[in-house]
């Protein structure tokens, strides 16, 4: 019964191809994609690949959402199809903010513990793009698919858990379009529009898309009861291209361009200490010191949320004996720590300060451009994020006639940077009253970036229609990255003029790889398939905007001498193999039984903790305290995996079911300490050390179900475990102590152990050109621990959204309401410091004081409409 064909014509994007045909991607139900079958064998007909293969010969784990998928169950941004999709998390609450500008994914369980680290790669028709963040700016896409497990054979860098691609849709050669409007609660709106059609017909085609779409935030500033937090804006543009001046060559061209301008993040923080102000009369102190941490008769300011006390480590390094390597030498203090679920909703304090006047807009005309990634005139004037965004690709296969062979390539560009700006001690602090012009003591914070890169490959395929599939190709990938922050609270609370807020150093990447793969039916029944990439990346070390001095006899062996911003001072090249093996067996046309091996390896952009080269002692024994070296390894996965597909009940039930085994050793763990610095102030040390081995396994499922004409079901669930095997990190440890000084055991954070979606659809006709739906989902997500000590969690999400609309002629009239039951736990959290006027906090209890929460998007009804011609 079912004989999806899904055709792909191009190349490198072609690799997520089956969407359609794989289960846990639906259609919207399997008689009608069953009418749409192109292939008269009945075959379903994919490329995940790089060559077209029965589905049944695809022995990889794929979730996808079809295009029918992604307009019934409203998904517009990377949040939304995690939410969707088991077995994936999406962080964006870390380093003091929660907005757009970061979101880490987190598949099969594998958390990237670096804010600088991407262990699931991000596509657009097969072509790497800068961040994930990339994906939301796609306009109406053909289908959004997700690769389990190391990728890197055929995707190169960064597929070490997965790959998630955008197939973008080829344009028409006929005219055509269409055009949508939507409305929300909380003034939301979402207009978008297509349009495409022949400029040489069966030769030359177009497509073009535009969407503007904002809304306001969800929760109100407790220090601004006028201002909402979470307010976003996005307007995005696609432009697209197909050629095929001759039947055997086509070329595909695809340009986008997106601007987000955002409104304060909607961020909460949990205290788990009690902070008041001062009692000038108790205190005894002068004009000059306004304020006091912890003074018990000042007025409160922070109430602890604090549930249990654990026995954290600290240190005395003014203790000239004092040695970091010897635990002898940490005292032992009490610390003030929340032991099981955070506090919900009721407990959190909602909001910061966020003035928006002359005084933070003469902070920031004042700082040069120079020491600055986006030029003032682009970057952020207020709290929140700007950020623009810029990609381009270009697709080319050329078939040999009849032999067999084709040869592919591909070229793609990014462009990303952002600014923003966020009040870093992330609650109101407006009662620490000080004599500035600001009038109180506050931490705003304006963090800058940007990624660009260039990416090509050329790759020889050979099929000869019977038992023999091979592939051959090479590839590059030059990426860099830069980034400053900017202190705007040293200049904001010294009064004086703006301090120099040097550019980071940047990180560079130049990547070579050659890969290819031979697959052999050994028989009718069972195949064999070898694949491999070779892959050398050369990682760079730069000056950041201060410069870098190397004295004689450093570390890393360089050269000695001063180099400028964006010098290279130092590189190495790190050489890795990166196989896959894989043997299925079809027990018969319909069921296919398979298993695989795979090594991955991740190699991050910033793979040297340089960041405190040429920097003063105090700096380098800092560094030295966390065990931070200047070079780092690549982390390493060794993936064992085995499945299984089907199809049942005359195709009206489909099965996949997937389980894995993964070795994941010398894992990136970041690492960081609040540092005070002798003149005023502090500053934040931080690196990465090899330090970090885990066992990953893994069960996931995929059923859809028709049991009768235009009802479908779909269960999609999975369990992605992870035991520790080692793990060190000195601030989780000060903080939680005995409890986070031995990780063997436990889970890795920011992820969900269980996860599942169910969703259950009716599809039905008045007449030929006049339907209807209904539909529902559920959502549901386990707790996710903060962090590797397994202390304090998060509880589980179970979110509910439904839908319901009409079509007539073209013309489609829906309703919906997602989180329809308003679940309020929260989508993500980290730990932070917490910041008081004198530094205490951060500096005295090991640099976790507090919990950041990431809001959750309340309920939210709308209605929309759009029309097809």
């Amino acid at each position: 019964m079912y004989k999806t064909v899904v055709k792909a014509r191009g190349p490198l994007c072609s690799v997520l191809a089956m969407a359609i045909a794989t289960t846990g991607v639906v259609a919207p139900s399997i008689a009608h994609a069953e009418e749409e079958a192109e292939s008269s064998s009945g075959a379903i007909v994919v490329t995940a690949r790089k060559r077209e293969e029965s589905l049944l010969e695809v022995p990889l784990a794929i979730t996808a959402v079809s295009a029918e998928q992604i307009e019934q169950r409203g998904i517009t941004s990377v949040t939304d199809l995690v939410d969707n999709t088991p077995g994936i998390n999406v962080t964006s609450a870390a380093s003091g903010r929660n907005d757009r500008s970061f979101q880490q994914i987190s598949l099969r369980g594998f958390t990237p513990s670096t804010t600088s680290s991407t262990l699931t790669a991000s596509f657009i028709d097969g072509v790497p793009v800068a961040s994930a963040t990339a994906m939301n700016a796609v306009i109406d896409p053909a289908r959004i698919e997700v690769l389990r497990g190391p990728q890197n054979a055929y995707f190169g860098r960064n597929a070490f858990a997965g790959a998630i691609n955008i197939v973008t849709k080829e344009p028409a050669n006929e005219f055509g379009g269409s055009i949508s409007a939507q409305w929300s609660e909380r003034n939301g709106y979402d207009v978008s529009a297509a349009f495409e059609g022949p400029i040489v017909e069966d030769v030359l085609a177009f497509r073009l898309t535009g969407r503007s779409w904002g809304t306001d935030g969800g929760y109100t500033n407790s220090w601004n009861p006028n201002q909402t937090l979470g307010d976003q804006s996005t307007r995005s543009f696609t432009g697209q291209l197909t050629f095929t001046p001759d039947p055997d060559l086509t070329i595909k061209m695809f340009g986008m361009y997106s601007e987000d301008e955002d409104g304060p993040s909607p961020e909460g923080m949990i205290s788990n200490y009690e902070v008041r102000a001062a009692d000038y009369g108790a205190a005894g102190i002068g004009p000059n010191w306004p304020f006091l941490s912890g003074n018990q008769n000042g007025a409160l300011v922070l109430a602890s949320q604090s549930n249990c006390t654990v026995t954290g480590l600290d240190v005395d390094k003014t203790n000239p004996e004092f040695d970091p390597t010897n635990r002898a030498d940490y005292i032992q203090k009490s610390r003030a720590y929340i032991c099981g679920a955070l506090p919900g909703m009721g407990a959190v304090n909602i909001g910061s300060n966020t003035p928006e006047d002359t005084v933070l807009a003469g902070l920031l005309a004042a700082i040069p451009d120079e020491y600055r990634v986006v030029p003032g005139a682009d970057g952020a004037k207020g709290y929140g994020l700007v950020r623009e965004y810029r990609h381009f690709h270009a697709n080319v296969d050329y078939d040999f006639g009849d032999s067999g062979f084709t040869l592919s390539g591909l070229f793609g560009y990014n462009l990303e940077w952002y600014s923003e700006i966020d009040d870093l001690d992330q609650y109101d602090s407006s009662a620490f009253v000080n004599g500035t012009d600001r009038g109180y003591w506050n931490f705003p914070y304006m963090v800058e970036r940007e990624n660009e890169d260039i990416s090509g490959e050329l790759r020889l395929s050979y099929d000869d229609g019977d038992t023999l599939q091979a592939m051959l190709g090479v590839s590059y990938l030059n990426a860099t990255a830069k980034g400053d922050l900017v202190n705007l609270f040293s200049q904001e609370q010294s009064g004086k003029a703006a301090l120099p807020s040097y550019v980071q150093a940047p990180g560079r990447a130049e990547t070579f790889g050659i890969f290819g793969s031979v697959g052999i039916d050994v028989t009718e029944e069972l195949n064999i398939s070898l694949e491999g990439r070779f892959q050398k990346d050369k990682i760079f070390a730069l000056a950041g905007g201060a410069g870098v001095k190397i004295e004689e006899g450093n570390v890393l062996g360089a050269a000695p001498g001063d180099y400028a911003y964006n010098e290279s001072y130092f590189n190495r090249t790190y050489d890795n193999f990166m196989p896959r093996a894989i043997i299925s067996y079809d027990v018969t046309p319909d069921v296919m039984l398979y298993a695989s091996y795979a090594r991955a390896a991740n190699i991050s952009l910033n793979s040297f903790n340089t960041s405190f080269v040429g920097r003063s002692q105090a700096v380098l024994n800092a560094a030295a305290d966390l065990g931070l070296e200047i070079v780092t390894e690549p982390e390493t996965l060794d993936n064992f995996e085995v499945g299984m597909k089907g199809r049942f009940l005359d195709g009206r039930l489909l099965v996949t079911l997937a389980g894995y085994y993964g070795k994941w050793k010398d894992q990136y763990n970041n690492r960081s300490v609040i540092f005070p610095l002798e003149s005023a102030g502090v500053e934040l040390i931080s690196g990465v050390a090899n330090s970090g081995d885990v066992d990953m396994t893994g069960v996931e499922l995929d059923i859809m179900a028709e049991p009768v004409d235009g009802l479908t079901f779909t269960f999609s669930g999975a369990m992605n475990d992870s035991s520790i095997n080692s793990f060190d990190d000195p601030s989780i440890t000060s903080a939680t102590g005995a409890l986070g000084s031995d990780f063997e055991g436990n889970q890795n954070p920011l992820t969900s152990k269980w996860s599942l979606n169910t969703g259950l659809m009716y599809a039905g006709e008045f007449d030929a050109d006049k339907g209807y739906f209904l539909r529902t989902d559920l959502n549901w997500k386990s707790k996710q621990f903060i962090d590797a000590s397994n202390t304090a969690w998060i509880k589980g999400r179970a979110v509910v959204n439904a839908r319901a609309g009409f079509n007539f002629e073209g013309y489609k009239l829906e309703a919906f309401v997602t989180n329809v039951f308003d679940d309020k736990n929260w989508a993500s959290a980290s730990q932070s410091a917490l910041l008081d006027p004198y530094f205490t906090m951060s500096t005295s209890i090991g640099g976790y004081g507090q919990f950041f929460v990431a809001l959750p998007e309340p309920r939210t009804f709308g209605i929309k409409a759009s029309y097809d011609f």
